[in-house]
């Protein structure tokens, strides 16, 4: 460890000032360590990844209480959050829900919901999930950091970054045309896409590797049209719905890609599509070919969902990304360590990026509280396999649905595949009494777990066979296949999956 005279040597030194980063240093700063941020930038500032799921609240408050991290106990649940903090924006997210437009006849509202999915998460808007406005959760997270005495080097730029010897790492800085030289024996690179630390290491990139292939264009708007309004007038069923359907991650399905809508409480909607890069022959990527207008004008029924919206004053501008997939080939060394949304990202379809982050933060926090100078640590090679093999299940569980846009019944029974990795690791949680996760113990979604594991490969082995056959062209192939999906996943199914009392709408599959 570096001396604690010298004001400029730290414990730790975490590179970004997300929340995932900022959560990282603050619980290592209430336990004592010295602790910096280093951040480009400054808050707030516009950033997406803004959809919770149950694992992300058990995570979070797991974190809290063992932590005693007092300011962000509201914010485990909607209710909760409205109620003691109203001026951090949010939404209620009681669940997903999935409305098909790749049809014919694009969506039709029937009886039998054979062109909706609705999955619920929890059973009122009191205990719901949120959308996080992550402009004011990001800052308010770091304000916390600096609160428990972390560091703050904002609007700074790392200008070098030195490995003397194990555990020894100096950091060069400009900030307000100053400089300054940083000392510290770990670091943790926490700036996402970014990848500052691994860039400078040379960490391999593996992404392609992955079997999924996307690109995005999105941004926040205001006034967009209630979802209700639109279903409404399109005759849906709406009292069969667990939830009110903007209450929730909203997915607009087409052949060639997808579509989300998530509101925020302060009025605001962020908007995007994501486009399948495996139909793209063209070089450049499809989000960089056609931006969310040209989007939305190639599928008339998004303006008939958006209404009269319009662009938000913040961000002010619409993004567009290449591919959005990454992989590292390590995660970690025996002196520093990447949080798992810099080790890689997959894709915002299952809403994995916050959950995945707060684990990470909570395997990574004990690790560094439990063995701080352990050079080479199993603990730290353990966490980057881990986090590597969740990437990959996550990689799966993702394209097969992408597979499945072709149609609907597809599509739904691999969801399934998702939500049967999803609520076994929500149960194993609660049933390990909040203990899972910790260092190398239980990976996300269940990841180390073969029961799992064995299931998603089995069922990917077969896909991609059927998908290079070309074997899904008819209703019996695909109704052969959902049979196989069922029947394979029923080991881990203990929510009722495939069997809902309505059709494709099921009322709770969170553990409690």
């Amino acid at each position: 460890m570096p001396s604690t005279r010298n004001p400029n040597n730290y414990d730790v030194i975490v590179l970004g000032a997300g929340f995932a980063g900022s959560l990282l240093a603050m619980i290592l700063a209430k336990q004592g360590m010295r602790v910096a941020i280093i951040d480009r930038s400054e808050h707030p500032r516009f950033a997406i990844g803004e959809s919770s799921t149950p694992a992300a609240d058990f995570l979070l408050e797991h974190l809290v209480q063992r932590y005693q991290l007092d300011d962000l106990r509201p914010l485990t649940r909607f209710g909760s959050w409205r109620k003691s903090m109203p001026e951090l924006a949010c939404g209620c997210k009681q669940g997903f829900s999935y409305f098909w437009h790749g049809g014919d006849e694009g969506f039709v509202a029937r009886c039998d919901h054979r062109d909706e999915l609705l999955v619920s998460a929890s059973e009122s808007r009191e205990v719901a999930d949120t959308q996080w406005y992550r402009a004011d959760v990001d800052a308010y997270f770091f304000d916390v950091a600096k609160k428990c005495g972390v560091s703050a080097w904002l609007n700074t730029s790392v200008d070098s970054i030195d490995h003397l010897a194990d555990h020894d790492w100096r950091l060069s800085l400009t900030k307000d045309r100053g400089s300054e030289t940083l000392a510290t024996s770990f670091i943790v690179d926490a700036t996402g896409g970014n990848r500052l630390l691994l860039r400078k290491l040379g960490v391999r990139d593996e992404t392609e590797s992955l079997l999924t292939h996307s690109s995005a264009t999105y941004s926040h708007f205001d006034d967009v049209r209630s979802l209700s309004d639109w279903l409404d007038s399109r005759g849906a069923k709406r009292s069969d719905y667990p939830f009110v359907a903007e209450d929730s991650a909203v997915h607009h399905l087409f052949a060639d890609g997808w579509g989300w809508n998530l509101g925020f409480e302060n009025g605001r909607t962020s908007v995007g599509f994501v486009f399948d890069e495996t139909q793209n022959t063209h070089s450049r990527s499809r989000a960089k070919q056609c931006d969310l207008n040209a989007a939305i004008a190639e599928r008339p029924v998004l303006r008939e969902l958006l209404g009269d919206a319009r662009l938000a004053s913040f961000p002010g501008r619409v993004f567009q990304t290449d591919r959005l997939q990454r992989l590292a080939s390590v995660a970690a060394g025996s002196d520093w360590a990447a949080l798992p949304f810099t080790a890689g990202f997959i894709d915002p379809l299952h809403s994995t990026g916050i959950a995945h982050s707060i684990s990470g933060v909570q395997r990574l926090s004990q690790i560094l509280l439990t063995e701080p100078g352990a050079a080479g640590s199993e603990p730290l090679r353990a966490y980057s396999d881990a986090v590597r093999n969740e990437l990959r299940l996550i990689d799966k569980l993702v394209w097969g649905c992408y597979v499945g846009l072709r149609d609907f019944r597809l599509f739904t029974a691999w969801s399934m595949v998702y939500f049967a990795a999803a609520t076994t690791f929500e149960h194993a949680f609660h049933d390990d009494e909040g203990d899972a996760g910790d260092g190398n113990a239980m990976g996300f979604l269940a990841a180390d777990q073969p029961l799992v594991t064995d299931c998603v490969n089995e069922l990917t082995c077969e896909l991609r066979s059927l998908v290079e056959r070309d074997t899904l062209e008819t209703d019996s192939d695909v109704d052969a296949f959902v049979a196989q999906i069922r029947q394979t996943i029923s080991p881990l199914n203990r929510v009722g999956l495939f069997t809902p009392p309505i059709p494709n709408m099921y009322h709770r599959t969170a553990a409690k």
